[in-house]
């Protein structure tokens, strides 16, 4: 920043030493870095004022020019929906407008490539149903117990299942 080298370094300590004196001087030191430090944090909030301006120039620049080409592609189609009113020919670079133009179905949303998304979730059922799935996997959980009697390897290798 300064492009101090160390006998520069050390001759300014040594005159700071003398004008300054033993006591004072880190007090001085402190005070000076403080002040650094504002100096920084000023010029940083400086330069970031700066980049928001900038931006902000631009950004409305960009939108000064999509509203006119909004503008004008509004005009061109508004003139060739006259032209096609009227039963002329449509101006030269105007969007062609088909006469029994249709909404279009809505696109399928893709989840991935070639795989359609999910349709909507069932309904849900009601709570009497959902109660008695309920009861019927606790009864089955309660009556089927698997049996306390170890297997034995033998029986495990054989394939025997029960």
């Amino acid at each position: 920043m300064l492009n101090l080298g160390f006998g520069e370094i050390v001759v300014i300590l040594a005159l700071a030493l003398v004008f300054v004196g033993p006591e004072r001087l880190p007090h001085m030191v402190r005070w000076l870095g403080r002040q650094y430090g504002k100096l920084m944090r000023m010029s940083d909030e400086l330069r970031r004022a700066f980049v928001l301006e900038a931006d902000r120039m631009d950004a409305e620049d960009r939108y000064e020019k999509l509203r006119q080409r909004r503008d004008e592609a509004r005009r061109r189609a508004e003139e060739a929906r006259q032209a096609r009113d009227n039963g002329e020919p449509e101006p030269e670079g105007a969007p062609s407008l088909p006469e029994d133009a249709a909404p279009r179905p809505p696109t399928p949303v893709m989840v991935r490539p070639g795989v359609p998304a999910p349709e909507d979730p069932p309904p849900p059922q009601p709570q009497a149903v959902t109660d008695a799935v309920t009861d019927a996997a606790t009864d089955a959980a309660t009556t089927s117990a698997p049996s306390a009697e170890p297997r034995s390897p033998v029986s495990a290798a054989e394939g025997g299942a029960e």
